[in-house]
């Protein structure tokens, strides 16, 4: 299912813009078009970087996660995923993929880190009867619960 998402993220660009599109759609539009999406493209490696301290990292892995994490689209799924994640460290890296690739999603992921920050024990969130998973979610929420 992600390779899909991945698929559609990456190519439905580039099919858009092999399709003709409008009428005034010139080489000169396509060509800011494609300086501005290098542009933004080199603010995120620039964010990455900022963040890792470091220049030597997988800027297309990091590309492709955040394509999936643009799926979680409210808090409850975030929350779900940093608990199970185990380790909210990251997340400073995964806001700034939002940040770039899906903006809207940015406030539900900020809520989803502050529950699991929050929560005394955060597997507490998908462990219990309650919990409120995807059923991806719900398959490791089954490994980790019993071992916990």
């Amino acid at each position: 299912m992600r390779a899909l998402v991945l698929a559609l993220a990456l190519l439905v660009p580039a099919l858009s813009a092999c399709s003709g599109g409008e009428s005034d759609a010139t080489p000169a539009t396509a060509e800011k078009a494609a300086q501005q999406e290098d542009e933004a493209t080199a603010a995120w490696r620039a964010a990455v970087e900022d963040e890792l301290g470091a220049d030597t990292f997988d800027f297309d892995a990091l590309r492709a996660s955040a394509a999936v994490d643009c799926q979680r689209t409210d808090a409850g799924a975030w929350s779900a995923h940093l608990a199970l994640s185990g380790d909210t460290a990251t997340s400073a890296l995964t806001r700034i993929g939002l940040e770039h690739a899906c903006a809207d999603v940015v406030p539900a992921f900020d809520q989803g880190v502050a529950t699991v920050e929050k929560a005394a024990d955060p597997l507490d969130l998908v462990c219990g009867p309650d919990a409120k998973l995807s059923s991806e979610d719900a398959l490791t929420a089954d490994l980790v619960c019993a071992n916990r």
